[in-house]
């Protein structure tokens, strides 16, 4: 039994994190990681991939997202962060700091998703993250933490407004 769903997301993401994790130079390289995690995809279909995730090859030939695709490239983003970025810009629609908690409002169905995404992100230090459907809750371990998370995470949500 898989626990990853068979969607054009969860395939997405995780082309995101093998290419973050490997030094991948060819489809036929990424393929062959995918097909070793139960993920079979045709060349069609990962060539639609890279491009919607905006994947280029850097000067070593290695596959790596494109950062810059957009970004402020002020913030200091990994795979992970730039897979946020374009989340933060497609869920949500606001945050506000509440003490040492920051509260991150999506629309309905939205929350879980942009939760998993912040956890997995290197680039904020929380203590937990708890998610409903339309709200996550992140506790940080400051007031100061839970107000640069809320302004980090709009920053990252206009960014990705703009074409």
């Amino acid at each position: 039994m898989h626990s990853t769903p068979r969607t054009v997301t969860a395939r997405r993401a995780r082309i995101a994190t093998l290419l973050s994790t490997h030094a991948v130079t060819s489809q036929e390289e990424l393929g062959h990681l995918l097909d070793a995690e139960g993920v079979h995809v045709t060349q069609a279909t990962l060539s639609r991939d890279l491009l919607a995730l905006g994947a280029l090859k850097d000067a070593d030939g290695h596959y790596v997202v494109d950062a810059a695709a957009g970004l402020d490239t002020s913030l200091p983003l990994t795979g992970q962060e730039v897979t946020l970025a374009r989340l933060a810009g497609e869920l949500l629609v606001r945050a506000e700091p509440a003490g040492n908690i920051a509260v991150l409002h999506t629309p309905p169905g939205g929350a879980q998703f942009l939760a998993g995404h912040l956890d997995r992100s290197t680039g904020f230090d929380t203590v937990g993250t708890v998610a409903g459907d339309d709200t996550i809750i992140i506790v940080m371990r400051t007031p100061e933490d839970a107000e640069e998370l809320c302004r980090t995470m709009l920053r990252m949500a206009e960014q990705r407004r703009t074409p």
